[in-house]
């Protein structure tokens, strides 16, 4: 368990990127080709420890906190970023259904592994249970979700776009209860620092980045649909 524990979060994050980028070789090649290098980055980059104080935080963590912030926002500012202001990335998103976008965040049952990192004391309740029970919950909507809307892929609007919600709601809560903790606003035993150390940190640079865009972009997706 240990083992799977160790390498789990780091196959799980290299699977997703493996079934993204094959179903976008044949749409959207240079999504493949991206996606591929990200996940590549995010598992070297994976294997350092950020937060080397466990189970507190130290004084010195502030460059470490700095440097997690930027790592994980930079992906999902700049995604988001760019389909703001080009219209080619969002020609190029029109060609993926709105079905295989939720299926990507199947990937979230990932969620398990902050709930073994809970129960082996390396994560609070607060961000290794809560969290990786709504991350489960994302994933099994997300399946639901996506067999529904390969019937009819402009149906379930509301469905969508509350889904989306919760997505982006679990990350802001884990983000949100590790800046807490970290600035001193929220005691948390023990504190979130494995949330920037390996096995979890991949999860951090890859999951996350990329979930909060197919949120984001699934939202502005079911919005459309309403406008229509």
């Amino acid at each position: 368990m240990s083992f799977l524990y160790e390498i789990g979060p780091t196959l799980m994050g290299v699977a997703a990127a493996l079934l993204i980028a094959g179903y976008c070789w044949s749409r959207v090649r240079l999504a493949s080709v991206l996606v591929m290098v990200w996940v590549s980055v995010a598992a070297v980059l994976g294997q350092m420890t950020i937060f080397p104080g466990f189970p507190n935080w130290r004084e010195s963590d502030w460059q470490g906190f700095g440097l997690f912030g930027v790592l994980a926002f930079t992906p999902a500012a700049l995604l988001v970023l760019t389909l703001v202001r080009s219209k080619k990335m969002r020609g190029a998103l029109e060609l993926i259904p709105t079905s295989a976008l939720v299926m990507t965040q199947v990937y979230r049952f990932g969620g398990l592994f902050l709930i073994v990192a809970y129960l082996d004391g390396q994560l609070p309740v607060e961000v290794g249970l809560v969290s990786g029970v709504l991350d489960t919950i994302v994933a099994t909507m997300s399946i639901v979700l996506g067999v529904r809307l390969r019937r009819n892929e402009t149906s379930a609007r509301r469905l969508v776009a509350a889904w989306s919600v919760l997505s982006l709601a679990d990350f802001g809560w884990a983000l949100l209860l590790i800046s807490a903790s970290f600035l001193g606003l929220a005691n948390l035993s023990p504190a979130p620092v494995m949330m920037g150390n390996p096995p979890l940190l991949i999860i951090s640079l890859f999951a996350m980045p990329l979930g909060v865009f197919v949120s984001v972009y699934a939202m502005l997706r079911a919005t459309r649909w309403a406008r229509r």
